[in-house]
C-alpha cells in the first residue's frame, strides 16, 4: 500500500515537472547561436568587470553589469529550452533502477556542462551536443549510485 502510494507520488510529481518545462519553447539554431553569443558576451564582459573594476567608469561598469546580466538570462533560457532533451533521454535509462526524477536530475547537471560548453561556431545543432554530454552525466549518476560501497566511476572501471 506504501509502496503504491509512494510510486503515485512520483508519478504527479513527474506529470508537474513536465507541465512546467512545456511552458519554455524550443529553439532554433538562430536562436541557439543567439543565446551562445549572449553568454559568451556576458563571459567576457564579467572577465573585463573583475580585471579592470577599480579603473572603468562608472557608465563602463553599468554597461559590463548589463552585459553580465543579459548572459546569465540567457544561459539560464538555453537550459529551460532544452529541458524536455533531458526528460527524453532519462527515461532511456529508467530500467537502471534510479526513479526517474534523480535520472531527470543527473541529466540537468550533464544539460548545464553543455550549456556552458558549447561553441556556437561550429555549426552543429545543440541537441547533438548536448545529448552526449547528458548521457555522461546519466551514466555517471547511475554508477556513483548503484553500488553499495560508493567507488569513483574510474576506479570502478580498473576493477
Amino acid at each position: 500500500m506504501a509502496k503504491q502510494r509512494a510510486e503515485r507520488d512520483e508519478e504527479d510529481l513527474v506529470r508537474l515537472y513536465l507541465s512546467e518545462i512545456g511552458q519554455y519553447p524550443l529553439l532554433t539554431k538562430d536562436d541557439e547561436s543567439r543565446l551562445a553569443q549572449a553568454m559568451e558576451h556576458g563571459k567576457e564582459a564579467a572577465t573585463e568587470l573583475e580585471a579592470n573594476e577599480r579603473s572603468l567608469s562608472p557608465a563602463r561598469k553599468r554597461e559590463l553589469r548589463k552585459l553580465v546580466k543579459a548572459g546569465e538570462e540567457a544561459e539560464r533560457s538555453f537550459v529551460q529550452s532544452n529541458l524536455r532533451l533531458v526528460v527524453s533521454i532519462a527515461k532511456k535509462y529508467q530500467a537502471s533502477g534510479m526513479p526517474l526524477l534523480d535520472l531527470i536530475q543527473e541529466g540537468n547537471l550533464g544539460l548545464m556542462h553543455a550549456v556552458e560548453k558549447f561553441d556556437w561556431r561550429k555549426g552543429f545543432k545543440f541537441s547533438t551536443y548536448a545529448t552526449w554530454w547528458i548521457r555522461q552525466a546519466l551514466t555517471r549518476g547511475i554508477a556513483n549510485t548503484n553500488r553499495t560501497i560508493r567507488l569513483p566511476v574510474h576506479a570502478g572501471d580498473n576493477l
